[in-house]
């Protein structure tokens, strides 16, 4: 039975917080490939949030997501997910282990990331899934459309900089994590055939060389390309790869729509983090999400305060 990966990212564009890109896994019936999985998974997604049903929301994190209500815009559908491939996630440290990226955290400079114990979910009266997770296994199983696998990779503040000081490319440092991504999902797959959906990195329209390089046991063909969609089919004597990168991805497929929900949701929990912390250090500044405005206002206001805090800007302000 082949396997599709949806990636997609978070925090591309910020000048605070981490870069974080995530991978959702699905084993699918061959029939069921073309489907429309949000109309095949009906029972239990949904596209647009609102109410406390049975039903999740998976779509779009920057229209799901919103500030105003919480995290548990986020939250709920995350964790439901979560439950249903079976990952244990009681606290951001035991999530970010079972999505594979807890090593990263660890090793990072910042300390906002020293301790990751914050219990989840994070709001616990409007984040309960435990009958959705139940409803989502049935459907799943029912449709032969089934979530099997989440992923992040997490690029940390200082991390990024350092990558960026070595490649003077930031779309490059996106690619790695998408790169690691698919080979991930490659190594679940065994001899099966993988779909790999990607929402488009950036403007770029051409993937053929980043493909050849990063996999280059297997023969790369150029399908399509155009301002919207960039398809390739990666070929072996075993079993066929099929990538494709498009414009709004998360509108198309629902796994790219719940990798854009986990990649938002993890980066959200780490900033909570970083505005915890700063927090502890000058109450009187008022937390920020990281976007360029903000972010530069957030800057002016801690200055006073970095000494105190004891992390220079050169390790948490992004460098562009």
């Amino acid at each position: 039975m082949p396997l599709v990966v949806g990636i997609d990212e978070a925090g591309y564009g910020p000048l605070l917080g981490p870069l974080v890109v995530a991978g959702t896994l699905w084993r699918v019936e061959p029939a069921e490939i073309a489907s429309n999985f949000w109309r095949r998974l009906s029972a239990s997604v949904c596209r647009t949030s609102g109410g406390k049903g049975m039903r999740v929301p998976v779509g779009d994190s920057k229209k799901i997501y919103d500030r105003k209500v919480g995290l548990t815009t986020l939250e709920r559908t995350v964790l439901a997910f979560a439950g249903a491939v079976g990952l244990r996630c009681a606290s951001v440290l035991e999530l970010l282990a079972a999505l594979g990226t807890e090593q990263t955290l660890t090793g990072a400079q910042c300390p906002w990331y020293r301790d990751l114990s914050r219990a989840l979910p994070v709001d616990p009266a409007r984040s309960a899934c435990a009958g959705v997770t139940q409803r989502l296994a049935a459907a799943m199983a029912k449709t032969g459309i089934t979530c099997c696998g989440l992923q992040s990779r997490v690029l940390t503040e200082d991390a990024f900089n350092r990558r960026m000081a070595q490649t003077r490319n930031k779309a490059a440092i996106n690619a790695e994590a998408v790169l690691d991504l698919i080979d991930w999902a490659s190594r679940q797959c065994g001899d099966q055939d993988l779909y790999v959906w990607v929402d488009r990195l950036g403007g770029r329209t051409d993937y053929r060389g980043l493909l050849m390089q990063a996999f280059p046991a297997r023969h790369v063909h150029e399908l399509e390309v155009t301002e919207a969609r960039s398809r390739y089919r990666l070929a072996s004597d075993r079993s066929d790869w099929h990538a494709e990168f498009l414009v709004e991805g998360e509108h198309k497929y629902l796994p790219i729509a719940l990798a854009s929900m986990v990649a938002k949701y993890v980066r959200e929990l780490l900033m909570d983090c970083f505005n915890a912390y700063w927090h502890g250090v000058a109450p009187q500044v008022r937390p920020t999400a990281g976007y360029y405005g903000d972010a530069r206002r957030f800057i002016a206001d801690i200055i006073p305060f970095v000494d105190r805090g004891g992390c220079p800007l050169e390790h948490f302000v992004r460098a562009r």
